[in-house]
């Protein structure tokens, strides 16, 4: 009710003062084109004129906007000569068809200018176009009454242009085309320009004042927003855009999407300095551009003023985009600051850049930095995996004395779990000899003792037992290799060495998982005392140790970064 109320009190007001100033009324588009093609000048120069549309007579360059269709159709009018009107209004409220009134607004459609279309302040408070051709500029100005152009499939073959705009504009483009550019400029009033699914060589919105920028779907070879105003919200979704200009601009912090794939590698700003002798688009895109530096750290802030607003939003994906792209241009800029300058400082600066690159994405992935130490422990575990160490008391006998075991079972009556009891003699010999005293002393103490630390040796050896008993179990030989009947030397032998694989798997497997705890253990510096391995790997485990608390160290701070943002 309110804005219905307000475009009436609106359009009262545009009649009187349109009565005011006496505008010359031309009663229908047709008769206005007429006059424009038969104008005496070469331009056709008025000023406070009224168009009013007629449903009949104008059938085919208007139609109700509310009931029309959007199929494109032929061109049914042409407008010759340049036009420039001071004081226009398009009577689109009212149509006129067989005599009686029509309430609904009108659109033009089918007409193309083929000069220049100037308008000095626009009257009306709508202007909807369908399939109008300007082959040359269309322009704007001094717009001091509240508008809404609305151009629907329509061709500027040359530039756009709104000057001077003292009052409310809505501009809305929509499956249009503009073979030059747009440009806004001189917008005290804040105007909005929504573009959708439309095609635009260049858009020139830079050192403008504005309420809403939304541009949609679109193309657009180039766009400026340089040192712009938004007051309300900034929408730039799904469009092609090969360059864009945001340094200097101001967007409001809490409706700004700009997703970063909008943006990707394709910021600059215009040349500052008069030594870039093309005064061409700054996109630092090799080495020498990093002479301008004005325009360098231009091109810096547009990227941190993206991640500012990317932080508001809380866009971690456009955020971190961003941040690797703008660190990207960092490093190469401190290659050529090395280049040009050579020192330590300089040099470490630049490759640290380039590590917590490969390393991190300077940070925005911890995920990655968790792959690639896992790439080092495993390099380092493949070292230690070839040297004894003293977590592994019997790595470099291990698979010697399997052979030996196994050599030994086959050539020996007694089963596989005699010869495993007598392989662990030696090393169950302590706690024979602790069973063998607790039986002569335990009788002459209290039994306490006894019965307290029989257990303790069964404890001891059960491990032993089990495994023996499970071989027992296991055992296809009975007796000598060589004594097995030969009809039964192939299943019998097939089973022993399958046991024999299945067997030194398990000790690869442990020699492998020790070499991978011993890398493990270096690579977090949790510390050893003494190093747990000797000749060139001791001294490896310390470039390891260095390696992994520098690694971590990032880890960490990028974990954080993470969490904090």
């Amino acid at each position: 009710m309110r804005i219905t109320a307000l475009l009436a009190l609106l359009s009262l007001g545009l009649v009187c003062h349109a009565q005011d100033e006496e505008y010359r009324v031309i009663p229908s588009l047709t008769d206005w084109i007429e006059e424009i093609n038969h104008w005496p000048d070469s331009i056709y120069q008025v000023e406070n004129i009224k168009v009013i549309i007629d449903g009949e007579k104008d059938s085919l360059i208007a139609e109700n906007y509310f009931i029309s269709h959007d199929t494109v159709e032929e061109i049914a009018a042409t407008v010759h000569k340049p036009v420039e009107i001071n004081g226009l209004i398009i009577d689109n409220d009212f149509g006129r068809h067989n005599g009686s009134y029509l309430t609904g607004n009108y659109r033009l459609k089918n007409i193309r200018f083929k000069k220049r279309f100037r308008i000095q302040d626009y009257q009306s408070l709508v202007l909807h176009t369908y399939h109008l051709v300007f082959e040359q500029e269309f322009i704007i100005s001094y717009q001091q009454n509240p508008s809404y152009f609305n151009f629907i499939s329509c061709h500027f073959k040359s530039w756009v242009a709104f000057f001077d705009i003292q009052d409310e504009l809505f501009v809305n483009i929509q499956d249009s085309k503009i073979n030059e550019h747009i440009q806004f400029t001189r917008t005290p009033s804040l105007p909005s320009l929504i573009v959708e699914n439309s095609d635009i060589y260049r858009a020139d919105l830079g050192w403008s004042k504005f309420s809403q920028l939304h541009i949609r779907d679109s193309r657009l070879s180039e766009i400026s927003l340089q040192s712009s105003l938004f007051d309300a919200s900034v929408h730039l979704v799904r469009n092609q855009i090969d360059s864009i200009e945001v340094s200097g601009a101001q967007f409001p912090a809490n409706n700004t999407y700009i997703p970063f794939d909008q943006v990707s590698e394709k910021l600059f700003v215009l040349p500052i300095s008069m030594t870039n002798p093309n005064r061409a688009k700054y996109f630092a895109t090799d080495n020498m551009d990093f002479a301008l530096s004005e325009e360098y750290d231009n091109l810096i802030a547009s990227y941190k003023l993206l991640l500012s607003g990317y932080q508001n939003r809380g866009d971690r994906q456009s955020y971190g985009a961003c941040f690797v792209e703008m660190k990207n241009l960092e490093t190469r800029h401190l290659a050529y600051q090395y280049e040009n300058n050579p020192s330590f400082k300089g040099f470490f600066t630049w490759k640290i850049n380039q590590f917590l690159k490969i390393f991190s994405a300077y940070g925005t992935e911890p995920a990655r930095a968790i792959i690639f130490s896992f790439y080092v422990i495993i390099f380092f575990a493949l070292i230690y995996l070839f040297f004894p160490n003293s977590w592994d008391a019997h790595g470099r006998t291990r698979i010697m004395n399997r052979y030996r075991f196994f050599l030994k079972y086959l050539n020996r009556n007694e089963g596989a779990s005699e010869v495993y009891q007598e392989e662990k003699e030696k090393e169950l010999m302590p706690f024979h000899e602790f069973r063998d005293y607790l039986e002569q002393q335990g009788k002459t103490a209290p039994k306490f003792f006894y019965v307290t630390a029989l257990p303790l040796y069964k404890w001891s050896v059960s491990g032993s037992r089990l495994s023996g008993w499970f071989l027992s179990r296991i055992d296809v030989l009975n007796g000598k290799w060589s004594e097995v009947p030969e009809n039964g030397k192939f299943f019998k032998s097939t089973l022993v060495i399958g046991a024999f694989i299945m067997a030194l798997i398990y000790d690869i497997f442990i020699k492998v998982l020790n070499a991978i705890m011993l890398s493990i253990n270096t690579f977090t510096t949790l510390g050893f005392g003494e190093i747990p391995i000797k000749g060139l790997p001791r001294y490896l485990a310390i470039i390891q140790g260095f390696i992994g608390w520098f690694m971590l160290t990032i880890f960490s701070v990028s974990l954080i970064s993470q969490l904090l943002n």
